[in-house]
């Protein structure tokens, strides 16, 4: 079953140039059937096993969403999907790159019922130690994702600025992103009905958020993110606490200003880089 979910895994995705630039000008998308169909059931056991095995290490984000991180660590079937050249394929025509390298992968639940609470406003870009702008995340729920159960929103162009890079997921930060909103007039794509394999790519500089999970089901999505393959290490010192931490966690060893590669970030369309 591996074998052929490695084979499926490294088939090209039909991106067209319209989808690379609907990307490159919004700094955000949703691709239908990014995960193919019969690849969908196997991948959501191993992530399901796989959390359950890093329990010890859940983290838990205001009730809004519980994670844990680097899956493809302990899990084979997690590990082809994470280094599946299909998905890498798509992050690097996006990012304009000749390859993509792993930041981690990591699950997002977020409890049904309201109990899984609105994720805010926020710029993932505060906690990346990186210094490209060339930076992206798939998102893909698990299961079908209907609108009540808390799939992304996006705030259109965000990704050309820096201006909550300074926040952490907060109040303050969905605070700050909506009023920006409002007085700026910026372009929200509100959520969209997600079926399981679908798949939204965003920059780390794209503002998002996400409504509380209204239905009877946990929302089980998973997602990776990628980064230009030669990208460096930051001459100065991480700005704010986090990024210390995930500088430390996901990039052992690494030094300011040398390239961003440890055993921990494979290049995945070129492996022997």
């Amino acid at each position: 079953m591996l074998f052929n979910t490695r084979i499926a895994l490294a088939e090209d995705y039909d991106l067209s140039q319209s989808q690379i630039d609907e990307y490159q000008n919004n700094g955000h998308i949703l691709l239908r059937n990014v995960i193919p169909e019969s690849e969908v059931a196997e991948l959501r056991t191993a992530v399901l096993r796989a959390h359950e095995a890093l329990k010890d290490e859940e983290e838990d984000f205001q009730q809004a969403f519980r994670i844990t991180q680097n899956l493809w660590e302990i899990n084979d079937t997690v590990r082809a999907h994470v280094l599946s050249k299909r998905y890498a394929g798509i992050a690097a025509k996006f990012l304009g790159c000749r390859d993509v390298r792993i930041y981690h992968d990591l699950t997002f639940f977020k409890e049904g019922l309201g109990k899984g609470k609105p994720t805010p406003w926020h710029q993932d870009g505060h906690y990346w130690p990186l210094d490209t702008e060339k930076c992206i995340t798939l998102w893909v729920p698990l299961i079908d994702c209907p609108v009540d159960m808390g799939p992304m929103s996006f705030v259109s162009g965000s990704h050309l600025n820096r201006n909550a890079e300074h926040l952490p997921i907060s109040d303050e930060s969905d605070e700050y992103i909506r009023n920006l909103v409002e007085t700026e007039n910026l372009s929200v794509a509100p959520a969209q009905h997600m079926n399981a394999g679908d798949a939204t790519f965003h920059s780390c500089w794209t503002y998002h958020a996400a409504a509380s999970n209204t239905t009877d089901r946990t929302r089980i999505a998973f997602a990776v993110a990628y980064y230009d393959a030669d990208a460096t290490v930051p001459l100065q010192p991480p700005t704010n606490a986090r990024r210390a931490a995930n500088l430390a966690r996901w990039f052992p060893g690494a030094v300011p200003g040398g390239p961003a590669v440890t055993e921990k970030n494979p290049a995945v369309l070129c492996p022997l880089d």
